[in-house]
């Protein structure tokens, strides 16, 4: 039903102050007769009970005790997610409005000064319920419209014939593809067909205009996405109560799928037909129980059988003796699984040739699992595996060939080598082949390779051996490498020989004579860094630790530490806290940094320790960690943390327990107006508001302080002219020509221009002039008022100055605060008028 202007509203109103709920049930009762106000002290009374009578709307304060206004706005939105939920509040924040959103807050209004304040809640209660009530119609029409769309791929549509215009469903605007389209004219709903169908539907729809008969037929679809679709469609006439036919209803049903389905069937039989049939390789369909039903001609001619003398014939008839239990484990898995085999055995053909054939197998079941039949398609394979055979023997010297790679006979001479050992030793291929490795190594590097090859032919020998040889090439040094030795296969039980690689490590091993020389520079360097450094095995036993390690936990010059445990070192708090440490970086394999705090003999101290692993051939073999003492920063933080903490509690009672009673006084103030003139009563107002403006300045200063958040790129010129429109101007006039941009924290760069303006208005009248312009290294702000005396500049910027009755005294105290946070200068001289100048400088400009 619409939104009555008669139905009730219930509202809930929140606020641990009854001074606060009544009057602003009073001027919301006032304000609109439909409103019946509720109000609680607590949050958690109305959790206890809202279940039994849930309210049209909650209006609730924010800073209450036990469940503030943010917790109980969560708690609600878990039972009642779309229940309208106002904070109603005296505390104004980013933060608390931050919160509120992310928490799903209808609405967020400031409590503020003034009787308008209430009108405007009332306001956003009206539109909140409102919005609400009309959600939920829309949303009944909806699941009732949804009943008539089936599986999502059915749709609805209603043509008027004397407009010509088409109502279109939901589930037609999916199929279509005009989701937010809910009516388009005939004309171009017909655009929407095959060019060849348009004509006939006109044709249909206006033959049910005519015989007032329901039709239906199937058309093609083209909603302009690239595909085309097939709609059966049933065209149905209205009759309404005059006997006339203005309207047709009808619903589409797409079957592109289900035609598609039917198509891809008959492709996938002539498919199959054609892959048994005209399959260059051999194909066979075997039954159930794995007899031969049918093959092709290919498979009759790999076997030498016909397809009718194998016909009903089991696999065993043409697998060679000795395959038949792999095949039979193959032909068992395939029949156990749904799915297909692999396999490679020997065949036996008709003339009695064994052949070697590779071939898949795939089962067919049918919708409860069954076995109906097993296709198989094989290929004669024989050559190629004898090729692999003999190709066995030459893989080891493929895989090598990066490095110089050699091959000796079972004499020990070469019968083979690359081009990389030739430019190695520097003979030329001829002179090489046929020799033996003396050739090329002294009497000692040839006894250890023959030592090596002894090793490789016993019984319990290795595959592979690596050792170290040097080699003498035909000119130049001695050439340090590592030698990488195998034996070729057997043939039988004969030996072949031997293969190898010869890799150059000469400069391998400079560079680790280098490095052994550059870790003992870098120990001293090591040792003289003011933090703690060690390193320690998966074994949690200390490979190394610098001098200051040893100062910091009192470990004598001259204790070994060498296989020395964490526990054996320190105490068992400290050898806890480090094991686990490592831990962490074993199961991780990434750096860990933790700030912990240790008890050593000077105290407890404060460290930020980053751990790293250290790998080696992708295995972390170590960790390394290093230790920082930052004590003093962490005392000066938890000093400024608790500085802060107060500063906030002062805050938070100005902003509570001062205000609400102000709110009070206002509200009463005006009820009082009401009932009787006074001409005290105008003083009483213009005092709440100068505490207003104080409290607001107090706010300001505990809260904001030195703080600069986002540092952003602005146009000074436009963030001047967006200040002046959130002051209370009167008749005064802005002149803004500051062209450059800078970069500081957008609101508080408009807190600034605020404040000035408003002491310029304060002291200038209502009539005054400000101007915004550039000098060099920042900006200005002047006024044509009455200006500020020399003997007073010095002072303006201290609390609590102000030569105005109705000033704070804070304003300009709040603008030296944001030019100190952002590193700028602020002094105050005369303008060209006599009024006041205010020019900040050290302002860094954007790009």
């Amino acid at each position: 039903m619409p939104f009555s202007s008669h139905q009730e509203i219930q509202i809930l109103h929140v606020d641990d102050d009854p001074s606060i709920t009544d009057l602003t049930g009073t001027f919301l009762e006032r304000e609109d007769d439909r409103f019946a106000v509720q109000t609680a002290t607590s949050a958690d009374e109305v959790l206890v009970n809202i279940n039994d009578r849930p309210p049209d709307c909650v209006v609730s304060d924010y800073n209450m005790p036990g469940t503030d206004g943010i917790e109980f706005l969560q708690a609600v939105r878990e039972e009642y997610p779309d229940l309208p939920f106002i904070l109603f509040t005296g505390k104004g924040s980013e933060t608390v409005a931050s919160d509120a959103i992310a928490a799903g807050v209808t609405d967020y209004l400031q409590k503020g000064s003034g009787t308008e304040r209430y009108e405007l809640l009332a306001n956003r209660i009206r539109n909140a319920v409102r919005a609400r009530r009309e959600a939920e119609r829309a949303d009944r029409q909806e699941q009732l419209m949804r009943l008539t769309e089936f599986n999502g791929d059915t749709g609805g549509f209603e043509l008027d014939t004397e407009s010509n215009t088409v109502v279109l469903t939901a589930g037609t605007r999916r199929i279509i593809g005009r989701h937010n389209q809910h009516e388009m004219p005939l004309e171009e709903a017909l655009k929407l067909f095959h060019p060849d169908d348009r004509e006939d539907i006109q044709h249909t729809l206006d033959k049910v205009l005519e015989t007032r008969e329901e039709l239906y037929d199937t058309w093609r679809l083209q909603p302009g996405d690239g595909e085309e679709r097939l709609l059966d469609m049933t065209i149905t006439p209205v009759v309404e109560n005059g006997g006339e036919v203005t309207k047709l209803r009808g619903a589409g049903h797409d079957i592109t799928e289900r035609e598609e389905h039917e198509r891809t069937a008959r492709q996938r039989r002539k498919q199959l037909s054609l892959f048994f049939e005209e399959s260059p390789l051999g194909a066979v369909q075997w039954d159930p129980e794995f007899q031969l039903e049918r093959m092709n001609g290919r498979a009759e001619e790999i076997l030498g059988y016909s397809e009718a003398e194998l016909r009903g014939e089991s696999w065993e008839g043409i697998v060679s003796g000795d395959d038949r239990g792999q095949v039979g484990d193959a032909v068992e898995k395939l029949l156990d699984a749904d799915g297909g085999t692999h396999v490679i055995n020997r065949n036996v053909r008709k003339d009695g040739e064994v052949i070697t054939c590779e071939w898949h197998n795939r089962v067919v079941t049918d919708a409860d699992g069954d076995v109906q039949t097993i296709f198989s398609k094989f290929q004669d394979v024989t050559d190629r595996e004898r090729r692999k055979t003999e190709l066995e023997e030459y893989e080891t010297i493929i895989e090598a060939l990066s490095d110089a790679v050699y091959v000796l006979d079972e004499e020990g001479q070469f019968t083979y080598v690359n081009d990389e050992l030739v430019e190695l030793v520097g003979y030329d291929r001829e002179t090489i082949l046929g020799n033996t490795p003396s050739l090329i190594k002294d009497e000692e590097a040839v006894q250890r390779a023959e030592q090596e090859l002894g090793r490789l032919l016993s019984s319990d020998g290795p595959e592979g051996v690596t050792f170290e040889v040097t080699v003498h090439p035909r000119e130049g040094d001695p050439i340090v490498c590592e030698d990488h030795m195998g034996v070729l296969p057997y043939d039988g039980e004969e030996f072949n020989g031997s293969v190898g690689t010869l890799r150059d490590v000469t400069e391998q091993r400079e560079g680790e004579a280098k490095l052994r020389q550059t870790t003992n520079q870098l120990q001293g360097v090591i040792d003289s860094v003011e933090s703690a450094m060690w390193i320690r095995s998966t074994d949690h036993e200390y490979v190394y630790m610098n001098q200051h390690h040893r100062d910091l936990f009192d470990i004598a010059d001259d204790t070994d530490i060498a296989g020395k445990r964490a526990v054996d070192l320190h105490s068992a708090e400290v050898a806890e806290k480090f094991q686990q440490n490592d831990q962490r970086v074993y199961e991780t394999r990434e750096q860990v940094e933790i700030e912990e705090v240790i008890q050593t003999d000077d105290g407890r101290q404060y460290f930020l320790t980053r751990i790293v692993p250290l790998f080696d051939n992708g295995s972390v073999y170590a960790t390394c960690g290093i230790a920082t003492n930052i004590t003093e920063q962490k005392e000066y933080e938890e000093k400024l943390q608790r500085q802060n903490e107060r500063l906030e509690e002062f805050a938070s009672i100005v902003s509570h327990d001062l205000r609400n009673p102000l709110r009070v006084a206002e509200g009463r103030l005006e009820l009082i107006r009401d009932e009787c003139a006074s001409d005290h009563i105008d003083g009483v107002a213009q005092a709440i508001d100068r505490m207003d403006a104080l409290i607001e300045d107090l706010l300001t200063l505990a809260r904001e302080g030195s703080r600069v958040d986002e540092i952003e790129q602005i146009g000074l010129a436009n963030v001047a002219r967006n200040s002046w429109q959130t002051v209370k101007t009167r008749q005064a006039t802005l002149d803004a020509d500051a062209p450059q941009v800078i970069e500081a924290d957008r609101s508080r760069i408009q807190q600034l221009f605020e404040n000035l303006y408003q002491n310029a208005i304060e002291h200038g009248g209502n009539d005054v002039t400000v101007s915004v312009g550039a000098i060099e290294d920042g900006f200005y702000v002047a006024d044509t008022g009455p200006g500020i005396p020399g003997s007073d500049r010095e002072n303006v910027f201290e609390a609590g100055y102000s030569t105005n009755e109705g000033g704070t005294g804070f304003g300009l105290q709040i603008v030296k605060q944001i030019t100190d946070a952002h590193g700028w200068e602020i002094i105050v001289t005369e303008s060209k008028g006599g009024g006041a100048r205010f020019e900040i400088t050290g302002v860094e400009e954007g790009a």
